[in-house]
């Protein structure tokens, strides 16, 4: 018995990525004329994805749709500033990132931080991230008084 290989989507209707449940071991592409499967270095055409499942061993995985009513912030960590777009987290600093618009370009932390300029310590209520990245910092923080008390210590 082969095992079922599972398609993740990347790119919806368009490119997914075949694995084994464990380790990637090929990709579909959705082309003009239909679909190219790549499987272990060799390459097969098909018409549609009934023809892929019914010809190969491939599941593809369904991608489930968001709740539109639902607004909630996908990280409630820490305190924002009124309306939260273009949410998005900075894995390498673990902090969770918005705009204030949807058009805006100007991202902000979420959180009270304690923020080094020259030698005076402050305190910042969601601070620009470029500040963050320019400058040393404590933070994020859930209050006010964790970060004053982070600047007396």
């Amino acid at each position: 018995m082969t095992k079922t290989l599972i398609a993740k989507p990347v790119v919806k209707n368009q490119f997914w990525i075949v694995t084994n449940g464990t380790e990637k071991v090929g990709n579909v592409l959705a082309d003009g004329s239909g679909f190219e499967v790549k499987l272990n270095g060799n390459k097969s055409h098909y018409k549609n994805t009934t023809a892929i499942k019914r010809k190969t061993n491939i599941e593809f995985e369904t991608v489930q749709k968001a709740d539109k009513t639902k607004h909630d912030l996908p990280f409630k960590a820490y305190p924002t500033t009124g309306k939260v777009f273009n949410s998005m987290l900075d894995i390498k600093r673990k902090l969770h990132l918005f705009t204030t618009g949807t058009k805006s370009k100007c991202y902000h932390a979420a959180g009270w931080f304690v923020i080094q300029q020259g030698i005076e310590k402050t305190t910042v209520f969601c601070p620009k991230y470029i500040f963050i990245q320019r400058y040393p910092y404590q933070g994020p923080f859930k209050t006010e008084d964790e970060a004053k008390s982070m600047i007396n210590n």
